[in-house]
């Protein structure tokens, strides 16, 4: 569970927010992305720069500065496919938890 603290996540952020999306030093945190190029930049040089990528499902939701900063400073839970519940599956998934090997290729024929 990886969280970014408030002063890295900030000495990060307010040098971009000022450079890319050209807002002042008093409101720099509510900068919305006017843009998907200018969102892009600052979240290229914020995950180089933090060490923690942001998955693809969460872009929509990051809308202003704020937004990436709360996205930082909350754990990350990763689930492991063990820990997924049977009922949470589609009937057609099937989870092995113990090592498989399929048939030598002339046992196939």
């Amino acid at each position: 569970e990886a969280v970014v603290s408030t002063q890295s996540t900030g000495t990060v952020l307010k040098p971009l927010a000022l450079e890319h999306l050209h807002t002042s030093e008093d409101s720099w945190k509510s900068a919305r992305f006017p843009d998907m190029s200018a969102k892009f930049r600052v979240l290229d040089s914020c995950i180089n720069s933090l060490g923690r990528d942001i998955p693809s499902s969460q872009l929509v939701y990051l809308q202003t500065i704020e937004d990436v900063i709360t996205y930082y400073q909350s754990p990350v839970e990763e689930k492991r496919y063990i820990e997924l519940r049977p009922q949470s599956l589609p009937f057609n998934v099937n989870i092995a938890t113990n090592h498989f090997k399929g048939l030598p290729d002339e046992e196939c024929n």
